[in-house]
């Protein structure tokens, strides 16, 4: 009988599978629904390296089959772990929630939630400047209420980000109707008109 070897999922990271050596702390046999402790090897600590955070969630995997769920306790490989003054601002699961939650409520149903969510974190990976919830709430508007594509909203704020935040928050009269450095469901401007 042929047998996957189970992979390993990040919880912000699902455009990379990893695999590793596991080993379970004072256990041989793990029966399903048990919650225990092991220490895993991962074989892409390249990948990994400054990107890994105690208490990420991740999945192991054979195949499309989720077999197991856990969370990073500790981090024995220091390469790995995430500098601190940037875990918040290049990991799009630590932004405030309505982001994710957004993300999830439109694409959920098409099954590209996951996609559109790997797309916007390698986009923060390599554009510093990207990383504000401000100009990530803006680019999710362009690409699900104006219906321009993503790869051209992603290209046009590689460009210059002003004009995403114009794009999304200005109309084309030049006023301003919504505000993005407010959660989505609060952007909007009241007018006294």
């Amino acid at each position: 009988m042929f047998r996957l070897s189970p992979h390993i999922e990040f919880e912000n990271y699902p455009e990379y599978l990893t695999s590793g050596q596991q080993t379970y702390i004072k256990k041989k046999i793990i029966h399903p629904g048990e919650i225990i402790t092991a220490e895993i090897s991962i074989a892409a600590t390249k990948y990994f390296k400054n990107r890994l955070y105690n208490k990420m969630l991740f999945k192991f995997c054979e195949g499309k089959n989720i077999i197991g769920y856990g969370t990073i306790i500790a981090i024995l490989n220091e390469d790995l772990k995430i500098v601190e003054n940037e875990k918040t601002d290049n990991n799009l699961n630590l932004y405030p929630n309505d982001i994710i939650d957004k993300i999830k409520t439109i694409y959920k149903g098409l099954g590209t939630d996951t996609k559109v969510i790997a797309e916007i974190q390698e986009l923060i990976n390599l554009e510093k400047q990207l990383r504000s919830p401000r100009i990530i709430r803006s680019m999710i508007h362009l690409f699900t209420n104006e219906r321009i594509d993503r790869k051209k909203v992603f290209e046009m704020a590689k460009g210059d980000w002003r004009d995403i935040i114009f794009s999304a928050e200005y109309d084309d009269k030049n006023n301003r109707i919504r505000d993005f450095n407010n959660q989505f469901g609060k952007e909007e401007i009241k007018t006294n008109s």
